[in-house]
């Protein structure tokens, strides 16, 4: 009632501004006996961290990003699921059609080892890395097959990773049980745990328990492997001990048992949560949240219009799903959401709505780390997670994890205060129009007299009264503490690549005592200004040209490389560069035409590059098949397909050439 009647005052309160920004802040003196001894650091629990969803990432591309990604102060990294996928993962959504109850070694994202690698650098971060697994479907034929019974066909490439799952599809052939689901007309309260609605995928029996020997046999796979924690996929749709209808001990025999192995092996608890979208038709919340952490997707929902508004009041009024944020993950967008919508908001707006995830206590948060436009797996499209906007956010969620939060509104603005022992702080959001030569007014009841830090931008708050004088820079985002330091900020446009011809990189530095780059072991160093471009052609070496930039501000340091691989491109047809040797030895290759829909090998292969003229082609991709095989209809895609690679479409024909290394 107490944080109410605040919260009621200070929505009554005018927020007032002045011309002259920065006036009169020196007449408050620094804190009596303050000396400021916090240095940013990642929390010691995944429960407490903020994650990154390292959307259509690989395990080594992550691996290489974990500095930035701890700078940033993502405590978490999600990875795409774990098992063999289908077709090999060429496609995002391959990835939720798995084939086995294993870690893939024939995978897009890399294999067991380069998984055990990513663990063991990512704990030398303090950072922990959790497994997306896939527990309620298996791979179909494809979107129309059905069995006998009209419930989906299960691919018969599961039979190699999971041959009694697959022996057992259909019928108990061998006292293993039915490991799928056959009821279609479940009825009832828990129907959706019976049959999977979307995308004709076949719904595991996930109270079989030999389908539950396998799924535990993932999780300490995972384990073992250095993983600390799971996100679940479509969790909703696996039933509970508890629920009324069709109750199975699925979650006490995989992640129960699996929580008890992970203690025994690390001393500290595992991390899990799992996708909950909406509401359990008919069920309660708390049948999933006595074992997991479960998703939010509507929390940010009913505040996105609050720039249009410009009403503070909406993120204050939002409501979260069961109302325990300490029990739920919410995020700006899924990955689902992105890859559907037509629209995104920008990476500003992101950061914005990002913030108050990451300010509201006890809830935790999921980073989207958005993909490409062909939606390219193997390739690390945004580093949006690593915009100052959305750091300083992070940093401060770290920084005040089990403090006191007081949140409130004031005209244009939303408050959240932290308090707790020894410090202070508060993260602001401006929702109206921003003057950046404005002074404003916000209500800070909570926090002492006193200075106080923009660490966006390094400006001085004075707080006296109960009011803080805030100078917003054009985000609207201000996160201020008694610290000083701001940490330097990099803009790059293009990193770690492979080019043809020659390109040109732009760098710019912001809040900077020094700022350079140099190339490779060169001594030379140049001075990066806002908009600096480099030429990489005449700094190529053996094929690579390495980009090192320093930049410094106060005690903060940001030191990295980045490469680029050069090719020669042969002109006039669509060169695919770098791909593995294996794939010319051991198996055949036919390419898939879009537009008309044709198998063929009208391609040349010279000193390992696959040349393919485009010309009458809307795109193609290429497949890969067994070392022999023949494809009897040309004009039909055919499902002995083992692999795939992305499509080939769009900008990237435009490009001329796709490297796969990786693939």
């Amino acid at each position: 009632m107490r944080k109410q009647l605040i919260s009621l005052i200070l929505a009554l309160m005018l927020v007032l501004t002045f011309a002259g920004c920065g006036s009169g802040k020196d007449n408050i003196p620094e804190f009596e006996d303050f000396e400021d001894t916090y240095t940013d650091s990642l929390p010691e629990n995944a429960e407490d961290g903020l994650t990154l969803h390292a959307f259509n990432w690989t395990y080594r591309e992550i691996a290489d990003n974990l500095e930035n990604i701890c700078n940033a102060g993502f405590k978490n990294v999600l990875t795409m699921p774990v098992q063999q996928p289908k077709s090999g993962g060429a496609q995002w959504w391959a990835f939720y059609q798995p084939l086995s109850f294993s870690i893939g070694n024939d995978s897009a994202l890399g294999n067991k080892q380069d998984l055990i690698d990513l663990c063991a650098e990512a704990e030398k971060y303090g950072i922990c890395i959790l497994a997306d697994i896939v527990v309620n479907h298996m791979a179909t034929t494809d979107d129309e097959g059905k069995e006998a019974d009209g419930t989906p066909t299960v691919s018969p490439l599961v039979a190699e990773y999971e041959p009694k799952i697959y022996l057992n599809r259909n019928e108990d052939v061998d006292g293993t049980g039915l490991t799928f689901h056959h009821n279609k007309n479940a009825g009832g309260t828990g129907a959706e745990t019976q049959v999977y609605q979307y995308g004709n995928l076949p719904d595991l029996n996930t109270a079989n328990p030999y389908v539950q020997e396998r799924v535990l046999s993932l999780l300490k796979e995972c384990i073992d492997a250095g993983v600390d924690g799971f996100r679940f996929d479509a969790a909703k749709h696996v039933e509970t001990e508890s629920d009324p209808d069709y109750p199975s001990d699925f979650w006490d025999n995989t992640l129960e048992k699996a929580r008890v192995y992970y203690k025994e092996k690390t001393g500290k608890d595992l991390y899990a949560y799992g996708e909950i979208l909406g509401s359990p038709s008919g069920r309660s919340l708390s049948l999933y949240t006595d074992h997991m952490l479960v998703t939010d997707d509507g929390f940010t929902s009913q505040f996105k219009s609050v720039f249009s508004v410009k009403d503070p009041s909406k993120i204050l009024n939002a409501v979260l799903k069961g109302g325990d944020p300490a029990k739920l993950i919410a995020w700006v967008e899924s990955h689902d959401e992105y890859v559907t919508s037509n629209t995104h908001f920008t990476d500003i707006r992101v950061a914005k709505y990002w913030s108050v995830i990451a300010a509201k206590k006890g809830l935790g948060g999921l980073f989207h780390a958005r993909p490409s436009d062909e939606l390219t797996v193997g390739q690390v499209a945004s580093y949006a997670f690593e915009r100052e906007e959305v750091a300083v956010s992070n940093r401060f969620h770290n920084r005040f994890v089990g403090a006191e939060s007081y949140e409130s509104a004031a005209d244009t603005c939303y408050v959240c205060e932290k308090v707790k022992e020894g410090d202070q702080g508060a993260l602001i959001l401006n929702v109206g129009d921003i003057d950046a030569e404005a002074e404003v007014k916000v209500p800070v009841p909570h926090l002492e007299n006193g200075n106080y830090y923009d660490a966006l931008t390094g400006k001085k708050i004075v707080v006296s009264d109960g009011v803080a004088r805030v100078c917003f820079d054009t985000s609207g985002i201000c996160v201020m503490t008694r610290s000083k330091d701001v940490h330097p900020q990099l803009q790059i446009s293009q990193r770690d690549c492979t080019f043809a011809g020659d390109l040109e990189v732009i760098l710019g530095a912001k809040n900077c005592d020094e700022a350079y780059y140099s190339f490779g072991s060169e001594a030379e160093r140049h001075e990066i200004g806002e908009e600096t471009a480099v030429s990489l052609r005449e700094h190529v070496k053996d094929g690579k040209a390495v980009l090192n930039v320093y930049l410094r501000k106060g005690v903060n340091v940001f030191e990295q490389s980045f490469t680029y691989s050069m090719v020669e491109l042969i002109e006039g047809r669509f060169n695919v560069v770098n791909i593995p040797e294996k794939y010319f030895t051991d198996y055949d290759l036919y390419i898939w035409s879009w537009n008309p829909g044709h198998w063929s090998k009208n391609y040349e292969i010279k000193d390992g590059v696959m040349l393919v003229d485009t010309k009458g082609m809307e795109g193609f991709l290429i497949g890969v098949f067994e070392k022999g095989y023949e494809i009897k209809d040309v004009n039909n895609w055919d499902t002995g397909v083992i692999k795939q690679s992305t499509d080939f479409r769009g900008d990237i024909l435009k490009e001329g050439f796709f490297d796969l290394t990786g693939f």
